[in-house]
């Protein structure tokens, strides 16, 4: 036997429910099947049709968790294959997650243990990861810089920028040439509500600031190692703010 019933049916609806009044249950085990079907609709000279595949991927039945994973890992493996053929480097693909709904510019670099979820857009010539992870409603424009232990979510983030080491950034808008420092945080859940951060062009935000969000960054403003910018906070254009709460110490 060279041909093989995957269990996999397509009906026309109308069809379907007419037919499945004239199944009967006269076998041993007294069970209706809806394989019988086939006999019904070819007995009403309906169009009846099959469809082959090429690969024992598409046939590959899932009845357990192990074979959920399986299957999984056919869809990952696909979808990496797609974004290769697309221009983009994934140095281990073994050890790489990129849903199949992301949209990744060319010359772009994944690097290994980087999970990036649906609903992710990256542009051209970024490098993401190691030990990334890009969540839904990302947005990254061309020659960003995403570093390892890194978390974003619904963020959109401008040409040039830089996010490097052990950051979670969520729910901000952050502007072109901006600099983050490691162990930046945005707290964007105040436990009611998801509050926005804004960094506007060329700030320099300096390692482990956490900003309370809502909060505002000025163009080309920095802020101090270690500095915690509270709620409502608007930090002018070029300003420099340290501290906890952040204030104020000079402008460039």
């Amino acid at each position: 036997i060279e041909e093989v019933n995957v269990g996999a049916y397509c009906f026309k609806s109308q069809y379907l429910f007419s037919a499945l009044r004239e199944i009967n249950n006269n076998n041993k085990k007294g069970e209706y099947y809806l394989t019988d079907i086939i006999s019904v609709f070819r007995r009403k000279k309906l169009k009846i049709e099959s469809v082959g595949t090429e690969s024992e991927e598409e046939a590959f039945g899932i009845n357990s968790k192990e074979e959920l994973a399986k299957a999984e890992k056919i869809l990952r493996d696909r979808a990496l294959k797609k974004f290769l053929e697309d221009g983009v480097t994934i140095t281990d693909p073994a050890n790489t997650y990129i849903d199949i709904s992301t949209r990744i510019g060319e010359d772009t670099v994944i690097k290994p243990y980087t999970i990036i979820e649906e609903d992710v857009i990256i542009g051209s010539e970024c490098v993401i990861g190691p030990f990334a992870r890009l969540r839904p409603g990302t947005v990254l424009s061309d020659k960003v810089e995403i570093g390892n232990f890194v978390e974003l979510t619904r963020c959109n983030v401008g040409e040039g920028t830089k996010i490097k080491h052990h950051t979670y950034v969520g729910d901000a808008v952050i502007g072109k040439n901006v600099n983050v420092g490691a162990g930046t945080i945005t707290a964007n859940y105040d436990g009611k509500n998801k509050n926005k951060t804004t960094i506007k062009d060329g700030a320099f935000i300096g390692s482990g600031t956490v900003f309370v969000a809502p909060v505002t960054v000025g163009k080309g403003a920095t802020t101090g190692a270690g500095s915690v910018l509270t709620k409502n906070t608007s930090v002018p254009d070029k300003a420099v703010v340290v501290g906890v709460p952040a204030k104020p110490v000079k402008r460039r």
